[in-house]
């Protein structure tokens, strides 16, 4: 037995030792093998490199499908023998892999594009024979079927490597294709248009066969088409049958537009056309080819639609863009060219809050005429009135321009009357108007420069006249010397006079002769107007005044039709300020006028004047309204306070606060036995919301401050005060004594 155990554990040390001294030797040979599948690799996809390439034997025609099999399979038998070599060796092997591999990706890219290559190819022979079958329909059908396969098969041709072996390929099949496109595409549309012209017709859809008669008619005036006879009679044999009809319009500005018809008329007069709204024709004229009728009219307010009727044809059509209402509250001085309409609205409200039906006379000033009013078409001219009732929110609204478009309106001023037994009781007036002239080419000398708009690049001259200014374009002096742009536009003042030469379109010439250096002045913006309000709120009996000037100069304060306040001067850091008197109850308005020191008092109206309106009151309740139940219990009762108007000596109303509730808006409420609650906006069922000219409560649970004698409330309740209820202004609700909630 144990001379058995000796033999066996013998046996096993010398195969152990046969197996050490074989396998270095088999790992030598499979290292060598596998080098040579490397080097074969590399061969091969060296092979398909120049298979691929113009450079080498590619003809962008033949695809060498043997060369890019031998690569393929050369890689794989690389691949195939990485499982048994080691890792370092794998990981060179791999290495020596990525340059093959992407001779693969290229070549498989040259064998696609050569496929789509043949694919467009033989779309084109097709087509080409469509053409030869003279046969529309045909054509129609291999330029539709050719196209669709050119767009498919056009990204797989620029998906080869190398520009030049691209563009052999692209070159052979592209280039004619998209020749026979050009080439047909024009005959293509007109056929398709005449076939869908026709089935409208056949359906009775006489507009839409109109559009593409006269869309295909325009092609075949402007084109050379290889079937342009057979088309063009065609498109006449639809045009017959169609009735007349106005096919399209277009908006030149303001006074003109066109129409275009779609069969031609041989005369035409003013009186063959009308338009609704107000709107009316001044003249027509004729193309020569008598498709195309140009109309002038009166002025044309954007956003409205019109409807044109010509002969037995109506056709409506929208005024592009919208005029945003101007109310007179808003004390913005208002510059627009004279082309331009401008809609200005009034609000009128009874002592009761409700909306005004009396009469307003609307006062029109020289130089401007209305277009519309309250909607209904006005061509009142001033100096002249008209006599408006007010729509059923008390409001007048007015669209108006400049009378004459080459003839500016400056400073102009519109008044809103309310009327009372043929007497005026309430005027608003509106803020002033500006109507500008575009300025002509041509010389001009000596213009006084009146108004200045930065941010829009133009200049206005006392005359009225616009002058554009291009940016870079032009060519900019002071009294000869160039400068830039940027320093012409800080140098340039009110009062500067200026020459030069003005093209509306190409370059122009401006030269400062003369600079009055003149800067503007600015009001802090914490005066700027509220949106909907008709001035700045206030309440007591001074205002402070404050803003930015230019250093040193002074500045000259009035009010009203120019009454003196005084005058201050601008700080050395260019800021001011002013302090004055308000009259209470009223509606005052502040002019400030800047000027160099020392030169006597300029009128309240200058050139460079600015203006504040100032309406002072109180912000207080008018109005409490009672609850539902009647039950002494506030729980889930809702009360309206309303906004009391703030009203002239004469009782008119002058303004109309709204109310503007915080998120912790509260109320604290006291009975007559001292109990009191505090109710908080949002809190325990407790909701304040506004309404217009006031706000609601919804009464939750309060929290109790005070007992009093039975620890609820009952009875009259008074307000002992009321927080986060402002008006616009931030003006706090002002609590009266007779301020209570007396049934709830």
């Amino acid at each position: 037995m144990k001379n058995k155990v000796i033999k066996i554990a013998v046996s096993s040390i010398i195969a152990t030792s046969a197996f050490v001294a074989v396998s270095p030797s088999k790992k030598g040979d499979a290292a060598s093998n596998m080098e040579q599948l490397m080097v074969d690799a590399q061969n091969a996809s060296n092979v398909l490199k120049w298979a691929i390439s113009v450079e080498g034997s590619a003809d962008g025609v033949t695809q060498p499908w043997e060369q890019f099999n031998d690569a393929k399979m050369a890689i794989a038998k690389v691949e195939a023998g990485l499982s048994g070599v080691n890792f370092s060796d794998k990981l060179k092997y791999e290495a020596r892999l990525v340059d093959p591999k992407v001779q693969i990706q290229r070549a498989q890219g040259y064998l696609d594009a050569i496929t789509a290559s043949s694919k467009i190819h033989a779309k084109t022979n097709s087509l080409s024979a469509a053409v030869y079958s003279n046969n529309l329909d045909q054509v129609e059908k291999a330029y539709h079927e050719m196209t669709a396969e050119f767009r498919k098969q056009t990204i797989l041709l620029d998906r080869v490597y190398g520009q030049s072996t691209r563009d052999r390929i692209r070159n052979a099949v592209k280039g004619p294709a998209e020749k026979l496109i050009n080439e047909l595409k024009n005959d293509v549309t007109v056929h398709m248009l005449a076939k869908g012209a026709e089935e409208d017709v056949r359906r009775g859809n006489y507009t839409e066969a109109a559009k593409k008669v006269y869309e295909a008619q325009a092609i075949l005036r402007s084109n050379v088409l290889i079937w342009g006879k057979a088309l063009q009679f065609r498109i006449e044999n639809v045009n017959t049958s169609l009735p007349f009809q106005i096919v399209s319009s277009s908006i030149v500005n303001n006074t003109t537009l066109t129409i275009k018809l779609n069969k031609p008329v041989s005369s035409i007069k003013t009186s063959d056309f009308s338009i609704n709204n107000g709107l009316t024709v001044t003249n027509a004229t004729l193309s020569k080819d008598g498709l195309t009728i140009t109309l002038t009219t009166s002025i044309q307010i954007p956003g409205t639609t019109y409807t044109l009727k010509y002969k037995t044809n109506t056709f409506s059509f929208t005024i592009p863009g919208n005029v945003i209402p101007i109310y007179v509250g808003d004390r913005t001085v208002q510059h627009r060219e004279t082309s331009e309409v401008i809609t200005l609205a009034a609000i009128f409200k009874e002592s009761n809050g409700k909306p005004s039906t009396a009469t307003v006379r609307v006062d029109i000033p020289v130089g401007l005429k209305l277009v519309s009013v309250n909607g209904a078409a006005n061509n009142t001219a001033g100096a002249n009135s008209v006599n408006v009732t007010p729509d059923k929110n008390g409001m007048v609204t007015i669209v108006f321009t400049a009378k004459d478009l080459t003839s500016p309106a400056l400073d102009k001023l519109i008044t809103f009357n309310k009327m009372e037994k043929n007497k005026v009781v309430e005027t608003q007036t509106s803020s002033s108007f500006n109507f500008y002239v575009p300025a002509n080419a041509g010389l001009f000398s000596n213009k006084n420069v009146r108004f200045i708009d930065s941010n829009f690049g133009y200049f206005v001259t006392t005359d009225g006249i616009k002058y554009k200014l291009k940016g870079y374009g032009d060519v900019y002096q002071i009294d000869g010397t160039p400068i830039s742009f940027d320093s012409f536009k800080a140098t340039l003042n009110i009062g500067n006079i200026i020459n030069g030469t003005y093209h509306p379109t190409s370059t122009s010439s401006f030269n400062i002769f003369y600079n009055m250096n003149i800067s503007s002045i600015n009001l802090n913006s914490k005066f700027t107007y509220k949106p909907g309000t008709m001035g700045y709120r206030m309440n007591g009996s001074k205002i402070e005044l404050f803003g930015t000037g230019q250093p040193n100069y002074d500045l000259f304060f009035f009010k009203n039709a120019g009454v003196s306040l005084g005058k201050t001067k601008v700080n050395t850091n260019g800021t001011w300020t002013f302090t004055t008197n308000v009259d209470a109850n009223t509606l005052t308005d502040y002019s400030i006028v800047q000027q160099i020191a020392g030169i006597s008092m300029p009128p309240y109206n200058s050139g460079n004047a600015i203006t504040l309106r100032v309406i002072e009151g109180p912000f207080e309740i008018a109005w409490i309204s009672d609850g539902m139940s009647k039950d002494e219990n506030l729980s889930n009762e809702e009360i309206t306070f309303t906004i009391a108007p703030l009203k002239y000596n004469n009782g008119s109303i002058l303004t109309q606060d709204q109310a503007i509730i915080s998120k912790q808006a509260s109320i604290v409420l006291k009975d007559s036995d001292g109990t009191k609650v505090k109710f908080t906006n949002s809190q325990n069922d407790t909701y304040f919301t506004t309404v217009k000219n006031g706000f609601n409560i919804r009464f939750g649970s309060g929290i109790m401050l005070n007992k009093g004698k039975d620890g609820k409330l009952s009875g009259a309740l008074s307000i002992e005060s009321v927080e986060g209820v402002t008006n616009e202004y931030g003006l706090t609700l002002k609590i009266n004594t007779a301020d209570q909630i007396n049934r709830y």
